[in-house]
């Protein structure tokens, strides 16, 4: 009976100091990304000659143990997540250097490793973690004493990412690199500007674009056809079919033509997919969910009273924000073709579970009482 009267005080206590419209609109997208993968993923599932419904069961167990991470998540203490992202990102970490080592006899690198019979992606997972970590780094007023010698946070923060993009780029996973860059920027300016430190990000950006640009032959091509080539790639030329068929209210769930045609009609193009089945203003209507969650998020974030809260939360809603424009963006032929997905909504195991922990750390550090460790 003590034990019912304490949960339910902890739950009550929990709704009534978290943001329970974002939490709405977050499970909201979740079911809507459920229900677009129900309808855009069979036909991918017969070309594979696998069950019909074999990517919606998955994607339905991994968006049941992604809500479980939002709960957990929104649930920690602000010590407990930090310490978490450590431990977290150090299993991260060897599993992506394991990755590295297991597929170096597949001509280089690989992005996956296998668990339990399920394929993940450990830098999907690191992500939430790693920018936790940076904003840690930087909202230490404090140098950072390592054994020996003391280091400034800010200057610890772009060596971890430096460090992190130099395992990325060897997966390759360059657009995830791009991302964590601009991510970074982005909280060294809400810290407050450090123009020595901006503008070494920004060098430090350009070098790795300049390196995958010349060291990696499908970035290379990428980037010199969109630049230079009239015609989009097969995919990207199938988006904009199915963007223009569909029109302002679709051809009905199920119905669409294009999405037999797109490789990835259920996960990097998922969108042009609901475009043409349902119709514009369904788009619309996401797009506008996405950005409700990102200023709702901003809008409780800025009153965040200390700047690690500030810093974790701000840099996981423009990770979000980021994810989202640039896939739907890429579907448009507004930038080159990369490998990001829609958050919440394409299917993919490790994106679902990543975007559960970023949502779920957000929920936790824009609670009402920010002073609580």
């Amino acid at each position: 009976m003590i034990t019912h009267i304490s949960i339910h005080k902890n739950f009550y206590s929990w709704i009534k100091s978290i943001d329970v419209l974002n939490l709405f609109l977050i499970i909201l997208l979740a079911f809507l990304g459920f229900l677009f993968v129900t309808t855009a993923s069979p036909s991918i599932a017969k070309s594979k000659e696998l069950e019909e419904l074999y990517f919606v069961k998955k994607h339905g167990i991994f968006m049941i143990v992604s809500f479980i991470f939002l709960l957990f998540f929104s649930f920690c203490s602000r010590k407990l997540i930090l310490y978490g992202s450590f431990f977290s990102a150090s299993i991260c970490f060897i599993l992506m250097l394991t990755s590295l080592i297991q597929n170096s006899i597949n001509n280089g690198a690989s992005r996956w490793v296998n668990i339990m019979g399920y394929s993940m992606q450990p830098s999907e997972l690191l992500k939430p973690f790693l920018i936790v970590i940076l904003a840690y780094f930087i909202s230490r007023k404090k140098r950072i004493r390592i054994k020996y010698f003391s280091i400034d946070g800010k200057i610890l923060a772009f060596i971890t990412l430096v460090f992190t993009s130099l395992i990325l780029i060897k997966q390759p996973n360059y657009s995830m690199v791009a991302i964590l860059f601009f991510v970074l920027l982005s909280q060294f300016f809400i810290s407050g500007i450090n123009l020595k430190l901006v503008s070494l990000t920004i060098f430090s950006g350009l070098i790795f674009s300049i390196f995958s640009f010349y060291s990696y032959p499908h970035v290379k091509n990428r980037i010199i056809d969109y630049i230079f080539s009239d015609k989009p790639n097969y995919q990207v030329g199938k988006s904009i079919q199915a963007y223009k068929n569909g029109g302002l209210f679709g051809a009905g769930p199920g119905e669409g033509k294009f999405k037999k045609d797109i490789p990835d009609a259920h996960t990097d193009f998922i969108f042009p997919v609901i475009a043409e089945e349902y119709g514009a203003i369904v788009c619309i209507l996401i797009i506008s969910i996405i950005f409700i969650i990102f200023f709702r998020g901003l809008h409780r974030t800025s009153k965040a009273d200390n700047l690690f809260s500030l810093l974790s939360s701000a840099g996981l809603l423009i990770l979000f924000l980021i994810q989202a424009l640039v896939n739907i963006s890429v579907s448009l032929k507004i930038i080159p073709t990369t490998g990001v997905t829609l958050p919440l909504i394409s299917y993919g195991g490790s994106s679902l579970l990543s975007t559960g922990i970023i949502m779920g750390i957000i929920l936790s550090l824009t609670r009402k009482k920010f002073g609580t460790n």
